[in-house]
């Protein structure tokens, strides 16, 4: 009888404990949380002047430019050494061949002071910052010439792709060391009553990428290296 009890006992304890642990029970195995899908954030349709621009704003498709008020067609999108940097330019230019010169009377956006080791990267420039580049643009007083526009500019350059040769000093001068991809905005600030508030924003793909001649750095390692051979 005695045994009996106690065989009730250990049942009816067991069945607690089995009851108790189902609501502790662990996770099976392989199961994950729920995560919210992050939302990609829509290219704006459209572009208004400011002087603190950021890349978020930077519609899709290709650059588009307002010059003094007026709206002007990029043709021509390329890098190529200025001086001892790299120079980045949007024309309305067109080019006769890729290592050939931009015809006169051609507007165009300069970004210059860029990086030797330009390469897959942002690069920025801010309102309060001088230099950075001009606006080589249409005269306001007469329209067949343009005019070298230096005022405060801030931009940035966005480069995510870069597939670019070293310069070849067996080569020709002038050569074509690759193609780059990528997007700018760029904004100038207005000046007195001559220009209004300017930009340049879009996207760019396979741009050339050139040399126009041994580019400075080049020769200074070259002329290093004969140097120190003596």
């Amino acid at each position: 009888m005695k045994q009996t009890k106690i065989h009730r006992v250990l049942l009816v304890t067991f069945a607690l404990v089995a009851c108790s642990g189902s609501e502790d029970a662990p996770a099976t195995e392989g199961a994950t949380e729920a995560t919210e899908t992050p939302t990609e954030v829509a290219a704006p349709a459209t572009f208004e002047y400011t002087e603190t621009p950021t890349l978020d704003m930077v519609p899709a498709g290709p650059v588009q430019v307002s010059a003094n008020g007026r709206t002007i067609e990029i043709k021509t999108i390329l890098f190529q050494p200025r001086l001892d940097t790299w120079s980045f330019q949007m024309s309305t230019g067109e080019l006769e061949r890729p290592t050939g010169m931009l015809p006169n009377g051609s507007e165009t956006v300069n970004i210059t002071g860029l990086p030797q080791e330009l390469g897959v990267g942002t690069y920025s420039h801010t309102m309060d910052e001088s230099g950075g580049g001009y606006f080589q643009i249409q005269q306001p007083d007469d329209p067949t010439r343009t005019t070298s526009w230096n005022t405060r500019m801030a931009y940035h350059l966005q480069i995510t792709a870069w597939d670019v040769a070293e310069y070849d000093s067996e080569a020709s001068m002038f050569q074509v060391a690759g193609k780059a991809s990528g997007k700018v905005v760029v904004t100038f600030r207005g000046s007195g009553d001559r220009f209004a508030n300017s930009w340049a924003v879009g996207t760019f793909t396979d741009a050339p990428v050139r040399y126009m001649g041994k580019p400075r750095w080049v020769r200074d390692a070259e002329e290093a290296a004969a140097a120190a051979a003596e």
